[in-house]
Parts: C-alpha cells; structure tokens; sequence
C-alpha cells in the first residue's frame, strides 16, 4: 500500500554512497527494521532502537569496495541504501534498507538492480543473499526480481557460517538463502 502523504511519482536517484552518510545509513537501517516489530522473526531487544544493525566497518568496506549505494530523495538527502560484499564464488547483498515512508515507491527494486549490475561487473555468475522466506517484502520480493532459494543441502562454508551469526537475533528457521544468476550482458 502507498503512503498517500507522499507524491505518488516520487523524485530519487541511485549514486554511491559518502563516507559522511554512515550514520545516516544505520539510523535508515533501524527506521526499517521497524517493520519486522511484532512479527517474532528477530528478537527486539531493549537496545534495538539504539544500536546500528549494520557494524560501522561493514559500511566503511563497502565504501572503500564501491559496494554500497544510496538512494536520496529531490534534496539528496539519503532514504535507502544497498551494501554487497565479495564472497567466494559470489557477490552478496548484505542488506537493502529502504525508510518506510518511501517502502512501495520501486526504490529497492531500484537498489537490487544496482547491485545486480555491480555482480555482473565483477564478473561473478551470481548475487546471493539471505532473507525471510515468507515475509512479502523479503522472500516474495526477490523471488519476483528472479532469484531462487538455494536447498540446503548446497550452502557454502560462508553461508552456514553466517546462518550461524544470524541465530543470535533472527528465527533462522524462517530465513533462506536465495541467488540469482547475473550474465554479463558484453564480453
């Protein structure tokens, strides 16, 4: 559903990131995580809305990786952001936060595009991820930019090594990792 308090064709763009919009970046990251409040799927802690999901140092690697970009409303001002990371064999897409009042708008879709488009340039077959299964805005939503869940049975070393990370606050139980592949487009 549309927030109606905003004009229905808003006005964004898609650049990198600045290193002077880190904080900027995990404050949008826990504005985000909003969503999930109530839903039992990640354990909100008292400390929740005070502490940045995101480690400083993942932001500041993919700045120095040009692996994370911002989408910024008419004023430049940061709404949502991509980070990816290099892992063997893939490009992952770490985290795709979008501010709630601008959730709907194709935004994400924007920013996974993007990312889908660094993976290629990187020459890498695949963009992972992971992400709840059945929540719309997760599971089904990249399921309809093309990705498929990965079984169980074929995740990596650095992917049961992350699941393991995620035990500490998420109900991995309902968590997938999904890829979808990324030919280059030239040769």
């Amino acid at each position: 559903m549309k927030n109606s308090s905003l004009p229905s064709q808003s006005i964004y763009r898609i650049r990198y990131a600045r290193s002077d919009e880190v904080t900027d970046l995990q404050q949008i990251d826990l504005k985000s995580c909003e969503l999930f409040e109530g839903t039992g799927l990640i354990d909100f802690g008292p400390n929740i809305k005070r502490a940045p999901l995101i480690p400083e140092e993942n932001l500041r690697r993919g700045l120095g990786d040009r692996l994370l970009w911002v989408a910024t409303d008419i004023k430049d001002t940061p709404i949502g952001f991509a980070l990816c990371s290099h892992k063997p064999g893939s490009l992952y897409l770490d985290q795709v936060s979008v501010l709630p009042q601008y959730g709907q708008r194709g935004i994400g879709r924007e920013l996974v595009n993007k990312t889908i488009q660094a993976a290629r340039e990187h020459n890498y077959k695949s963009l992972s991820l992971s992400t709840f299964r059945d929540v719309a805005w997760n599971g089904k939503f990249y399921r309809g930019l093309g990705f498929k869940e990965i079984p169980r049975k074929k995740l990596t070393p650095w992917q049961l090594e992350l699941e393991q990370l995620q035990t500490a606050t998420m109900d991995i139980s309902k968590r997938c990792f999904m890829h979808k592949s990324v030919k280059r487009l030239f040769f």
